[in-house]
């Protein structure tokens, strides 16, 4: 559900950004994927993962959400607002010790001064900007680590693969659909704030069935675009 969403938008923002136009022309599309590459044509490259950390937790205290199935039947579905946290980690494998470090280079001036620079700033504008997953990336910190260089490798020879990883911490929230096991669009829910006793309709179709007197909040959203 959202981890595969997550992973999937932590490739594409790489992709977009070392693309045929990157500033380091050694560096252009160069081979990025959420698999460890096992053939030689994928180094250098770039392994995306993320690491959950601690458990998934629901946001709030009795807390409601809404989205409309279908506005002309007036019905609506509940949905779920779940927070998790972790690291992305981006492992750059090489076959020589100076493409790794040049690699790793251009990765660490994509994330610590791409927001800076037109070139480089799809890394950072793509994460934060897609519709289904909030990820709030910590910016400010970059953790290294997995500093290698071990002989043998996934096509059977004894040559040395070298390898570092760069890590940032992220921390976020989604909503889905657990019926469909779907993405909500998270622009898509808007809040209204409910009080008991208090069960005003902001608007037609927009309100699930049963009572609402002891839901201290609701939010509604529209279905169109769910993943």
């Amino acid at each position: 559900m959202f981890l595969t969403f997550l992973k999937t938008t932590l490739v594409e923002a790489m992709k977009l950004t070392f693309d045929s136009e990157y500033v380091n022309e050694d560096f252009r599309t160069v081979r990025i994927s959420i698999d460890y590459p096992v053939e030689q044509a994928g180094y250098p490259g770039i392994w995306v993962d993320f690491e959950p950390e601690g458990q998934l937790e629901t946001v709030g205290i009795d807390h409601h959400e809404y989205a409309t199935v279908s506005e002309e039947e007036e019905t609506t579905r509940r949905v779920g607002r779940w927070r998790f946290q972790g690291f992305a980690t981006f492992t750059i494998v090489a076959m020589s010790s100076l493409e790794r470090d040049r690699l790793f280079d251009e990765v660490v001036r994509v994330m610590a001064f791409g927001k800076e620079q037109e070139q480089t700033n799809q890394f950072r504008s793509y994460i934060e900007d897609n519709e289904f997953v909030a990820m709030n990336i910590d910016f400010d910190q970059i953790g290294v680590s997995g500093v290698s260089a071990v002989p043998g490798t996934p096509w059977g020879t004894e040559e040395v693969i070298y390898e570092i990883t760069v890590s940032m911490e992220c921390v976020g929230e989604f909503v889905s659909d657990g019926i469909g096991a779907t993405l909500v669009p998270l622009s898509a829910v808007v809040m209204y704030p409910y009080e008991d006793d208090s069960v005003e309709i902001p608007a037609a179709g927009l309100v699930p069935s049963g009572d609402l007197d002891e839901q201290p909040a609701l939010a509604v959203g529209d279905d169109e675009g769910w993943r």
